[in-house]
């Protein structure tokens, strides 16, 4: 049987009004300053720097930090590659590049000769071991942009398909408005917050958004078997649900608050890459609770009082056209009645004189 509940209702409504306040928020965000992409989505500038012999290459990267940083850009990714220099022979890899991506497309020749003659001057190079800042072009092909949103597209169709054939119409559509809400809220998110979009980010978003999904099954489930078990009417669909999400959640939330932590220790380790990945687990995990614990379970509840509401109506409904009838019947029935027995009172005075006459 289900735990006993305190009367409370989900609060769809104020849910519903604080979602649509942050993802109008974003669009405007987004008309005015647009959508901030990482240099595989968005592409950017690249510079490369020959690393000396007695040289760090994690001391060139700091430094080349400090002076991007001045100029506003902040180090997308960074990698120590091999090169090939003319004049050497051809297949040996003797020269260590730093080669250093930045998220910005649009640099001016004076400031791109400014920032090459800052990191000679602080990494005490000479500027022909600088390459010029060139920019480079998204890795990511419209195809495979495609793809994903094929991706993204059939797994609304399973969600919704599965709730429909498993449950009813009513949990198809909470399925289908929780993922999708899940996806939207995260990318708003995003936006306001200024956090770049990356293949990462979309990486993570689509896989806690499949968590979310199980998860609602989950509560899904225990609400369909409770309802199995529960013979009184006096317990309301939405303490059911509350009841079977709050069974649901309690193995949820020790994995949940372990990715948080591993999110939060993440913060720590002075690398750009891996703190926007931290934040992303981080906004994931609020999103996906947010929709899992308040929007799905609250809209299917929802769905299904109105349904029964509407069910009891047509059913006092037909049972007072049904009164109304048998009252007509009852009625029609007491007038042919009382026809009859008039009938009856007549036919007895005309029997008695015939009588009298034969004798």
């Amino acid at each position: 049987m289900a735990e006993k509940v305190k009367t409370k209702k989900y609060p769809l409504l104020i849910c519903m009004i604080i979602s649509c306040v942050i993802i109008i928020t974003s669009l405007f965000i987004l008309g005015f300053f647009g959508l901030k992409l990482g240099v595989k989505l968005g592409g950017g500038s690249q510079i490369q720097i020959v690393i000396q012999n007695d040289a760090s290459s994690k001391d060139y990267f700091d430094k080349a930090s400090s002076v991007l940083g001045k100029y506003g850009y902040k180090i997308d990714s960074a990698s120590v590659e091999d090169k090939y220099l003319a004049g050497e022979v051809e297949g040996e890899y003797t020269t260590s590049c730093l080669v250093i991506n930045i998220a910005e497309t649009e640099i001016s020749d004076e400031v791109k000769a400014n920032i090459k003659k800052d990191l000679a001057t602080k990494l005490e190079i000479d500027e022909s071991n600088i390459s010029d800042i060139q920019k480079i072009y998204s890795s990511v092909r419209s195809k495979q942009i495609l793809y994903v949103g094929i991706a993204v597209g059939l797994v609304v169709i399973a969600f919704f398909v599965f709730g429909l054939i498993r449950y009813n119409v009513f949990a198809a559509l909470a399925l289908l408005l929780a993922y999708l809400h899940n996806i939207i809220l995260y990318l708003a998110i995003l936006i306001l917050t200024r956090v770049q979009l990356s293949l990462v980010s979309l990486s993570i978003a689509l896989v806690l958004s499949l968590v979310m999904g199980i998860v609602l099954i989950h509560i899904f489930e225990k609400y369909r078997e409770e309802t199995k078990l529960q013979n009184s009417d006096k317990i309301s669909i939405t303490q059911t649900m509350m009841a079977c999400e709050k069974q649901s959640i309690k193995p949820m939330m020790f994995i949940g608050g372990a990715v948080l932590a591993f999110a939060v220790l993440m913060l720590f380790i002075p690398v750009l890459n891996v703190r926007l990945a931290a934040l992303n687990i981080m906004f994931a995990l609020i999103v996906t609770a947010y929709s899992s614990l308040l929007i799905g379970p609250s809209v299917y509840a929802n769905l299904l009082e109105i349904n029964d509401a509407n069910l009891k109506a047509v059913m006092s409904r037909n049972d007072t056209i049904n009164k109304e009838i048998k009252k007509k019947i009852k009625k029609s029935a007491s007038k042919s009645k009382a026809k009859s027995n008039d009938k009856s009172v007549d036919e007895k005075p005309a029997k008695k004189t015939k009588s009298k006459k034969t004798n």
